[in-house]
């Protein structure tokens, strides 16, 4: 049997209108990530953290992973996903676990398609090492914050994934998928934050990241700090050009990044940067 051939602009129109009347179906927010997370919040043992974490196999490996990295690691080797909770901090934990699950939660005969959720996940991971070093050095944004933000920014690319996957994935056209997940992604990933009931100022990233010309005033947020990580991740790899236009972005005037230095790069923020995502990525 044939595969049925796609067109384009009508799969892009539904596509398009089932945002628009709430009918396309969000990932739910992974149960292990959920169970931790609650856990954390009602302030529960280090040990009965481990204990749920170790009900993933892949996720606790994850962690003991990046307990053990050079960004974590100490006079001992971590062997247990005890000691890893331990050592990351219950703060760390309740995001890593909710980032690290988005690697979990797509699969697909596609090669196409998974080639694409890869590129997805690395770019999450490497935009959010460059928030991690930035927040570093940013008053009254914390840390652990940007990373997840920076790890979920790109997170509406799933239900356009398995959207693509349903409909017949060996007729999808990568610059179709690309054009799809450039217009509808920022908006999904918005409504999939809100899903899950994330802090309003990290569900307003993946639309307000990709908007370089939003000022919302002095007030330093989550948005600018992803806005500016982005943006230099995307310098550093070579993926855009760089024009003189960058200087005028205001979420790089309000992190303190000057055009010189995204140009050049701080070769000590980069590799702090390149430090976190390698953790993350291991």
């Amino acid at each position: 049997m044939h595969a049925v051939k796609i067109s384009s602009s009508d799969f892009a129109n539904r596509l398009r209108q089932d945002i628009v009347t709430n009918r396309i179906r969000l990932p739910s927010l992974p149960e292990v990530a959920l169970r931790v997370r609650k856990a954390i919040d009602c302030e529960c043992s280090a040990q009965e953290i481990a204990d749920l974490v170790a009900q993933d196999i892949a996720l606790s490996g994850r962690l003991v992973q990046i307990a053990n990295s050079p960004l974590y690691r100490g006079a001992a080797k971590v062997d247990s996903i005890m000691v890893a909770v331990t050592r990351l901090g219950t703060r760390m934990v309740k995001n890593l676990v909710l980032g690290l699950a988005m690697r979990q939660m797509f699969r697909s005969s596609s090669k196409v398609l998974s080639k694409f959720f890869r590129e997805t996940c690395d770019d999450g991971i490497q935009v959010a090492g460059f928030c991690r070093a930035l927040a570093d050095e940013l008053p009254g944004i914390d840390p652990d914050e940007a990373m997840l933000a920076g790890l979920l920014h790109n997170i509406g690319a799933l239900p356009i994934l398995a959207r693509l996957d349903e409909a017949a994935p060996e007729n999808i056209r990568a610059g179709l998928m690309q054009a799809l997940l450039d217009e509808l992604a920022p908006t999904l990933g918005t409504q999939i934050l809100q899903s899950w009931q994330l802090p309003d100022a990290l569900c307003a990233v993946p639309e307000g990241c990709h908007d370089l010309q939003r000022d919302s005033g002095p007030e330093l947020d989550y948005i600018d700090v992803v806005t500016s990580a982005r943006l230099q991740y995307l310098v550093f790899e070579g993926l855009i050009d760089i024009t003189p236009e960058l200087a005028g972005v205001p979420a790089l005037r309000k992190t303190g990044i000057h055009f010189e230095t995204i140009v050049l790069g701080d070769e000590g923020q980069t590799n702090w940067a390149k430090l976190v995502s390698n953790a993350l990525s291991a």
